[in-house]
Formats: C-alpha cells, structure tokens, sequence
C-alpha cells in the first residue's frame, strides 16, 4: 500500500500528472495511502500504450474518426475546387469589378440624356418633356440590355 504522492513517484510522475489521471479514470482513485503500487504501474502502462498505438495522439482522441475527418475535408476542397473548374463558382472580387464597370457605363449614358435632349425640349410642355425622357431612357436601358453592347462599352472603359 502507498500513498498518492509515493504512488506518482514509482511511475515518475508529479502529483499534479497523478491526479489529472485519476481524473481521466486512466488510474483508479483509492482511499488515501491505499495505492497498490504494481496496479497502479500496470494501469499506466496500458495508458501509454494506447497513446503509443494513436501515435503520440492524446487517449481521448479516436485515429479513425480524424482520419474520417480529414478524407471528409478532403473531399470537399476537390468538390470545390472542380466547381470553380466548371465555371460554377466565380471570385468575389472579379463580380465586384464588373458589376462596377458596368455601373459605371450606365451611369454615363444615363447622365449624357440631357445634353442630348436639352436643346429639343426647350418650349415643350411637361407631358411632351416627360415623354421625351422617358424614350430617352428607355432607347439607353434598351441598349444597354444587349450583353454585347455593355460588355464592349466596359472594356473600353478599362
């Protein structure tokens, strides 16, 4: 029989260590000074050993599972990298810079409608006014609806 402290000492452990693994239930917790020294050896032993057999892996931590984890991860990085292969992700960034080339050229055009109109609506009343602008924007949106015509007008703007 020993006790706890003599108990760490016979397998070169600090009694800190010693009762973290009692905590584990890796060595079993007895009334104190009543430490059976070859049981508490042979308990520790077997602990080792199965950290030995996860390669150096805490106890707790199951190779099999990990390994499922890291083919799962796996993958997904091959699912998403053939997915962007496909066309059918695209970067952030790239929408980004379209989407602002291409607002760039509608607001052009758009702000161009009134040097456009203004001399032909002097003297006109406020419906025939408001006819004319509504063509006006309309003919631009119209054009600007052609994929070809925007996508043109953005490279110029490049």
């Amino acid at each position: 029989m020993a006790t706890l402290a003599e108990a760490a000492a016979h397998i070169f452990l600090g009694e800190r260590r010693f009762y973290e693994l009692l905590d584990d239930g890796v060595i079993t917790r007895r009334p104190a000074g009543e430490y059976l020294l070859d049981d508490v050896r042979k308990e520790y032993i077997a602990h080792i050993r199965k950290v030995a057999a996860g390669r150096g892996a805490d106890a707790n931590i199951d190779l099999a599972t990990e390994r499922a984890n890291l083919a799962r991860q796996q993958t997904e990085a091959a699912a998403l990298k053939n997915a962007v292969a496909r066309g059918e992700l695209v970067s952030i960034e790239e929408v980004g810079r379209q989407l602002e080339a291409e607002y760039g050229v509608v607001r052009q055009r758009l702000l161009g409608i009134p040097g456009l109109l203004a001399a032909a609506l002097v003297g006109l009343d406020a419906a025939s006014i408001e006819k004319r602008l509504q063509e006006a924007i309309a003919d631009v949106l119209t054009e600007l609806h052609e994929a070809h015509d925007l996508a043109s007008e953005v490279e110029n703007k490049k």
